[in-house]
């Protein structure tokens, strides 16, 4: 392929790694909700990891939306309808936006906790402002969960649609673009897959 026409290597690092943290994170999220799965104990870790890495993603979130206005994508195959363009585009805003927004929400139902939340046990995560010193906590908290598991739905229904748009693309149009964020092994294997070079 052209260089061009491909990915940088470090938005792919971003990209994967970013989609691996955002699959755990759901398990995750859908594990602690779960009835039979977790006791009390083994909950109350789950939740721990499921902060500290909701704040890895907020960070990472934030450091790929400024790699990739710093670096813009590369552009389109020409066979592409406008149509598609489009939507493209307006899903990965979408996605970007999720990435972002999901974590803040987090954030925000730990800053209504009465206690300090310990990024992976070492050291506090400061509160936002205001949240944690209004005096219904409660049930502002209790908005801001179901916000949260709302947003799970969404980016699980843009996640899925992303990934099947790109399947269809490789499979069905037998074009580039999966390749183009794809590691170059893993892009052997795609070829291989679809019963090309």
């Amino acid at each position: 392929m052209n260089p061009a026409s491909v990915y940088n290597t470090t938005a792919k690092i971003l990209h994967w790694l970013m989609a691996g943290l955002i699959i755990c994170m759901l398990v995750s999220g859908w594990i602690m909700t779960a009835e039979n799965i977790l006791d009390g104990h083994e909950k109350s870790i789950v939740l721990q990891v499921h902060k500290s890495v909701g704040m890895v993603v907020l960070t990472l979130g934030l450091l790929q939306l400024a790699w990739r206005l710093l670096n813009p994508s590369p552009p389109f195959p020409k066979h592409m309808a406008l149509w598609e363009k489009i939507l493209a585009r307006m899903t990965h805003v979408i996605l970007y936006g999720l990435t972002l927004i999901m974590p803040l929400v987090g954030w925000m139902i730990i800053s209504t906790l009465p206690h300090n939340f310990l990024f992976f046990g070492l050291f506090p995560i400061p509160n936002l402002p205001v949240l944690h010193d209004l005096p219904n906590k409660k049930d502002i908290r209790e908005v801001l969960e179901n916000i949260h598991g709302t947003l799970a739905w969404v980016v699980i229904a843009f996640i899925t649609f992303h990934a099947g748009a790109a399947m269809k693309h490789h499979f069905i149009n037998r074009d580039d673009i999966l390749l183009r964020m794809s590691p170059q092994f893993f892009g052997r294997i795609l070829r291989y897959l679809r019963g090309g070079v």
